[in-house]
């Protein structure tokens, strides 16, 4: 017997034995909230162990998945904050001054590809993570590397100073009009999707065939 335990007495007042009765029920609810606790984090251990099952590629302060376009201000903020601080220290640790030009704020492909690439590292280092995915990060940086060095080439931004895009490199103004006209062509000369076997029948019964002329009736000239 415990230091907790007592023993009731077989006189004991009816409320004294309510209560006993009330305290069994309190411990055996205790003891049924234990177990579903330890069965929870055994799935939760099992669910981690899964092949594929991976934890947020992103600090928890940053909205995922990450989407630009979704962003409100404040979740950009977070996400800036992010992105700033860790490509700070890649550029550092890695040495890439020379292919990430400075003004790569201002370039919204190199903000996909750097927050791609940080949204990578972050799940490659994860403490879930294989422990060859370090090695596969190092070997997507080594493409995005390429990519990067291909967006510097574009962007002619060279040793701090940023350059904007010259101006015959841009769609012109009516670029939108012509897409959809192509688009409106192509659809022109598709076909109709087939409205299926169910479909067909019910046109059918709304609109029956006209009756052709009885007997003894003339066709109308």
């Amino acid at each position: 017997m415990d230091n907790h335990s007592f023993v009731l007495p077989e006189d004991a007042p009816p409320d004294l034995a309510a209560v006993a009765e009330l305290g069994r029920g309190l411990q055996q609810l205790a003891e049924a909230v234990d177990e579903l606790h330890q069965q929870h984090l055994d799935l939760r251990d099992q669910v981690t162990a899964r092949p594929g099952a991976r934890s947020r590629k992103a600090p928890p302060s940053v909205p995922w998945p990450l989407r630009w376009p979704d962003l409100d201000r404040e979740q950009a903020a977070q996400v800036w904050a992010w992105l700033i601080d860790w490509t700070d220290w890649m550029v550092e640790r890695y040495q890439l001054a020379e292919e990430i030009p400075a003004c790569w704020p201002l370039h919204p492909p190199l903000i996909e590809e750097l927050a791609a690439l940080a949204a990578a590292w972050h799940d490659a280092y994860d403490e879930s993570a294989p422990a060859d995915t370090p090695l596969l990060w190092h070997e997507r940086l080594a493409r995005c590397r390429i990519r990067l060095r291909d967006w510097d080439d574009y962007t002619r931004c060279r040793n701090g100073t940023h350059t904007l895009r010259r101006l015959d490199l841009a769609w012109p103004d009516t670029w939108r009009t012509a897409a959809e006209q192509a688009a409106a062509a192509d659809l022109a000369d598709r076909p109709l999707p087939d409205p299926g076997p169910d479909a067909r029948t019910t046109a059918a019964e709304r609109d029956p065939p006209a009756a052709g002329p009885t007997a003894g009736q003339e066709a109308p000239a």
